[in-house]
């Protein structure tokens, strides 16, 4: 039998092994011998039941492996596959969601802020240029020679004495230079340098009632010691301005662009003393 399994197992590349258990499985099955099932695969004859060995066959014809292949085919193999991984009993949590950034980690509160305040700021800067009237608010300068600081007037901060001078240049350059020019040169506004404006207003007091009321506030159709005619676009600083200020304006302009001598326009704008007049509440 042994010699018939090894041919039958050359003819269909099907180990003798394997094919010697078919054998036996088949035989078990139809109720014949294991020799005979593989001595009928093999072409050889089939040997009687009882007898010891079997004879040598000639080789196997070549449709003797259909059968081979069917009864090997019959046999039940058990494949191991590899075991399935165990699913997580619990999922694990998802991650709470981190606070919303804007930026290189930055709060979107503090990005607004960002936005907000430099706008506040411009806003501020453009509504009120030249920040609150000297006084006001209490606002300090600086020296720029001594590097000590000072009222926005220049005068020594603390002290109750004040320049009128300075005081009526900042007003001037925050509230009349627009119309006025910077060096009282006239823009929309009539020019005030060259003595042109104390020759239009010889007494201080006409000049300080004229930028009190403006041209919509005042009675007759000229003003001025020359009669000039009332245009329209002077507006009334009287309710925009401190008297204060706007007295110490005016006497800026009479001396810096009208070149009213200091004394004379101290006493016709009614700042003799000029400390005290303008240092009382």
């Amino acid at each position: 039998m042994d010699e018939l399994l090894q041919q039958v197992a050359e003819q269909t590349g099907i180990p003798a092994d394997m094919l010697e258990r078919a054998a036996r499985a088949r035989a078990g099955a139809s109720g014949t011998s294991a020799e005979a099932i593989v001595a009928g695969w093999a072409g050889a004859p089939i040997p009687e039941a009882g007898a010891a060995s079997v004879a040598t066959a000639p080789a196997a014809a070549p449709s003797a492996a259909a059968p081979v292949e069917e009864a090997v085919s019959g046999l039940s193999v058990e494949v191991l596959e590899p075991a399935a991984e165990t699913e997580e009993s619990e999922q694990e949590p998802e991650p709470e969601p981190e606070p919303e950034l804007v930026g290189p980690g930055l709060p979107r509160w503090l990005s607004a802020a960002f936005v907000i305040v430099p706008f506040i700021a411009i806003l501020y800067a453009l509504s009120v240029p030249n920040g609150p009237d000297c006084g006001n608010a209490g606002r300090l300068g600086l020296d720029e020679v001594t590097g000590v600081a000072v009222n926005c007037d220049g005068s020594e901060f603390g002290s109750e004495e004040v320049d009128v001078f300075a005081l009526g240049q900042s007003v001037y350059d925050s509230t009349c230079a627009a119309c006025h020019g910077p060096t009282g040169g006239g823009g929309a506004g009539p020019a005030l340098a060259g003595g042109s404006v104390v020759s239009t207003f010889a007494s201080c007091t006409d000049h300080i009632e004229w930028v009190t009321l403006g041209s919509d506030g005042w009675p007759d159709g000229t003003y001025g010691d020359n009669a000039t005619t009332v245009a329209g676009g002077m507006p009334g600083f009287g309710a925009l301005l401190d008297a204060s200020d706007l007295v110490a304006a005016v006497f800026y302009e009479r001396v810096a662009f009208g070149a009213e001598e200091l004394t004379a326009a101290e006493a016709s704008c009614g700042l003799a003393p000029a400390a005290e007049a303008l240092a009382a509440p």
